[in-house]
C-alpha cells in the first residue's frame, strides 16, 4: 500500500510541476466568461457546450470564477485534486478485485503514470469533462463489484451516484452502464460466457434497471436541449476514417505504453501526440507481446479482457469523437484527450488478462501444460517492465511541459488585470479581439475583449463588458496594457464638404453608407463643437444608441459603441451642433507593447 501511494504521490507532483507550465487557453476563457455573465440557472447549467452537456462542470466553473476569475492556482489546484482521488479510487479497485499483492502495482503505474492522461489534466476546459469522469468510472466499477460480490444496497447507491456524478460532467459517462454490465457478465458471474448476459441481470434485476434509467435519463436530457452549431454532426467519411485509425492504431497504442516522448504537432494548447515511426512499431510490439502472453497462459480471461478494451474504445471514445470532430481534420485523431480515460481501463484489462481476481477459482486459472516460470522470474521481470514504463512515461510528461506557452499567457492576463484596476474616469474601454495565441478567431464574437476580460475588471466589470460612450477612447492592446485607441485603417470616415466646417444636414439628421456585418468592437467615433450639452442619437441597422455629447465650445470627440448590422449610418443632432468629422469601424490600440516603456525612450532620445 506504502509503495502504490508513494507512486501516486510521485506522479501527482510531477503532474503539479507541468500545471506550472499551463495556463488558461481557448475555451477556459469562454467557460469563465460565461460563467461571469450568466445567472446561475437551470438554463445555464445545461446548455450545451461545444456538444458536451455538463452541468456539473459548468456549476464547477461558476463556483471558481465567483471565488476569483481567473485563478490558475485555484482551478489547476482542484483538477489535480480530482486526479489523485480518482488515482486513489485506481487503486482500491484493484486492491478490492485482485487482493493485496504486489503485482497490482504494474496495472496501478499504467493506470496512474500514462502519458495518456496529462494532455487532458493541463488543459482546464478539458479537464473540466475528463478528470471527473475518471474518478467517477473508477468509483462506479468499485463500488459495482462490491454490490455485485457482496449485495449490499448501500454499494448499488454509492454506484448510482458516481455514474450520475459522471453523467453531471462527460457526455461519455452515458455509457458508464454499458461498461459495468460489461464487466459484471465477463468477469463477475459464474458460468459460461452466453449465459453470463441474462444472468447477471437476473442476479440484480433492480440495480441493472436503475442504471438503464439512468443512461436513458441523460440521454432524454440530452436530446432535450437546443443543439449547438459546433456539437454533434453528420461526420465526413474521410476525415472520419482518418480520425478513427489514428485514434485507434497510433495515439492510443503509443500513449498507452508510456509515449510518445516527443510531442508533435504543438498547438496553443500543447502538444498533440503524432508519433514517430519507431515509437509507433515499439508500442505495437509491447502491445502484442502483452496480448499473446496472457492469451497463452489465461486464453479464458484474457480475450475477454482485450474485447473489453476494444470495444470502450470504439463505443466510449471513438464513435462519440467522431460524431462531434468527424467534420474536421483528421488531425483531430492525435489528440489524447479524446482517448486519456481509456487508460484506466486500459489498466483494468491488463490486470483480468493476467491476475485472477478473488473470487477466481482455481481450477480457471489458466491451461497447465504451458511451462511455468519460477515466481522470482515473473515477478522480476513485471517488476523491470513497471519501471521501464513508469520512467518512459515520467520522461514523456516532463517532455509535454515544454509544449505549452503558460508564461505567456500568464503574463497577458496578469498585465491586463492590472491594467483594469484603474481604468480613468473619462475612458470607455471599447472592445477589441484578444490575441489569436489566447482565443482563436473562429470562436466569432466570444473572443473579444468585452466578454473575456470583463471579470478581471472587477468593480468596472460592466463598464468592460458592456462598453459606455466616453471621450477618450481605450483598448487593451496585445501585450495586455490599457493605451488609447484610433480608428482602424479600413474605419469608414466622413467630413465635411470641402470648404466647409461642418457637415452638411438635412433637419438634424445626415445619412452615410456603411457595410457593417455588427459585432462588439465596432465604435462610431465623432468630432463636433457644441456650446452646450446636446443629445445625439446614432443608427445602424436596429441598433440605436442615444447619448449626450459634453459641451465642447473649443471642439470635442465623442465615441460611440455601435455595434448593429447594416449598410447605413444615420446620426441625427441638434442643428446648434457642428460635426467636423466622423468614423466607424473598429478601433486599434495607439500603441503596441509596453506604453510606458516606449515614453520613456522617447524621452531618452529626446
Amino acid at each position: 500500500m506504502l509503495v502504490g501511494a508513494a507512486l501516486i504521490a510521485a506522479t501527482l507532483g510531477l503532474r503539479a510541476w507541468v500545471l506550472r507550465h499551463a495556463y488558461f487557453v481557448e475555451d477556459d476563457f469562454l467557460f469563465v466568461a460565461d460563467a461571469a455573465a450568466s445567472p446561475l440557472t437551470v438554463e445555464y447549467l445545461t446548455e450545451l457546450h461545444k456538444g458536451h452537456l455538463m452541468p456539473g462542470a459548468k456549476l464547477l466553473v461558476y463556483v471558481l470564477t465567483a471565488v476569483s476569475p481567473y485563478n490558475w492556482a485555484l482551478a489547476s489546484g482542484t483538477m489535480l485534486a480530482l486526479q489523485g482521488a480518482a488515482a486513489a479510487a485506481t487503486f482500491r479497485l484493484l486492491w478490492e478485485v485482485f487482493g493485496r499483492r504486489w503485482a497490482i502495482l504494474a496495472p496501478l503505474a499504467a493506470a496512474v503514470c500514462a502519458p495518456l492522461t496529462v494532455p487532458v489534466l493541463a488543459w482546464w476546459s478539458a479537464a473540466l469533462n475528463g478528470v471527473p469522469f475518471q474518478l467517477a468510472t473508477a468509483l462506479a466499477l468499485l463500488w459495482t463489484v462490491r454490490h455485485l460480490r457482496g449485495g449490499r444496497e448501500r454499494d448499488a447507491w454509492l454506484a448510482a451516484g458516481a455514474v450520475a456524478a459522471g453523467m453531471a460532467f462527460s457526455v461519455k459517462a452515458m455509457l458508464l452502464p454499458l461498461l459495468l454490465f460489461a464487466v459484471a457478465a465477463a468477469f463477475c458471474t459464474p458460468g459460461p460466457l452466453a449465459w453470463a448476459p441474462s444472468a447477471a441481470l437476473r442476479a440484480r434485476p433492480r440495480f441493472w434497471a436503475s442504471m438503464g434509467a439512468l443512461l436513458l435519463g441523460h440521454l432524454v436530457v440530452y436530446l432535450s436541449r437546443p443543439a449547438d452549431a459546433e456539437g454533434a454532426g453528420v461526420p465526413d467519411a474521410g476525415a472520419a476514417l482518418g480520425q478513427a485509425r489514428r485514434l485507434l492504431a497510433e495515439t492510443f497504442p503509443v500513449g498507452a505504453v508510456g509515449g510518445p516522448v516527443r510531442w508533435d504537432p504543438v498547438t496553443p494548447a500543447g502538444g498533440l501526440l503524432e508519433p514517430h515511426p519507431a515509437a509507433l512499431v515499439a508500442a505495437w510490439t509491447v502491445l502484442g507481446a502483452l496480448v499473446a502472453v496472457s492469451l497463452a497462459y489465461r486464453p479464458r480471461w484474457a480475450w475477454r479482457a482485450w474485447a473489453l478494451l476494444a470495444g470502450y474504445l470504439v463505443c466510449v471514445d471513438v464513435l462519440p469523437t467522431l460524431v462531434a470532430r468527424g467534420r474536421y481534420q483528421e488531425l483531430v485523431g492525435h489528440d489524447p484527450r479524446y482517448v486519456a480515460d481509456a487508460a484506466l481501463v486500459f489498466a483494468l484489462c491488463l490486470a483480468l488478462a493476467f491476475l485472477p481476481t478473488r473470487w477466481e477459482a482455481e481450477g480457471e486459472r489458466g491451461p497447465r501444460w504451458l511451462p511455468r516460470l519460477p515466481p522470482r522470474v515473473v515477478r522480476g521481470a513485471a517488476a523491470g517492465a513497471t519501471a521501464l514504463f513508469v520512467a518512459a512515461a515520467s520522461y514523456s510528461t516532463h517532455t509535454y511541459a515544454g509544449t505549452l506557452s503558460g508564461d505567456r499567457v500568464r503574463w497577458y492576463l496578469d498585465t491586463v488585470r492590472t491594467s483594469l484596476a484603474s481604468i480613468p474616469d473619462r475612458a470607455g474601454v471599447f472592445a477589441r479581439p484578444v490575441p489569436e495565441d489566447v482565443v482563436l478567431p473562429w470562436n466569432g464574437a466570444r473572443r473579444y475583449s468585452s466578454y473575456l476580460l470583463s471579470p478581471l475588471a472587477g468593480e468596472d466589470a460592466d463598464r468592460v463588458a458592456d462598453p459606455r460612450p466616453a471621450a477618450v477612447p481605450m483598448v487593451l492592446n496585445d501585450a495586455g496594457f490599457l493605451v488609447v485607441a484610433e480608428p482602424a485603417p479600413d474605419s469608414a470616415f466622413y467630413g465635411p464638404p470641402e470648404g466647409e466646417e461642418c457637415v452638411e444636414t438635412l433637419g438634424g439628421q445626415v445619412l452615410w453608407p456603411v457595410h457593417s456585418l455588427g459585432g462588439p468592437g465596432l465604435v462610431a467615433g465623432l468630432a463636433y463643437t457644441s456650446g452646450g450639452d446636446a443629445p445625439v442619437t446614432l443608427t445602424v441597422g436596429d441598433d440605436e444608441r442615444t447619448t449626450e455629447l459634453p459641451a465642447a465650445p473649443n471642439g470635442a470627440a465623442w465615441y460611440v459603441p455601435l455595434d448593429g448590422r447594416g449598410e447605413h449610418l444615420l446620426v441625427e443632432v441638434p442643428d446648434d451642433v457642428c460635426l467636423t468629422w466622423v468614423t466607424f469601424g473598429e478601433l486599434v490600440p495607439s500603441v503596441e507593447g509596453n506604453p510606458w516603456e516606449q515614453e520613456e525612450t522617447e524621452q531618452e532620445s529626446g
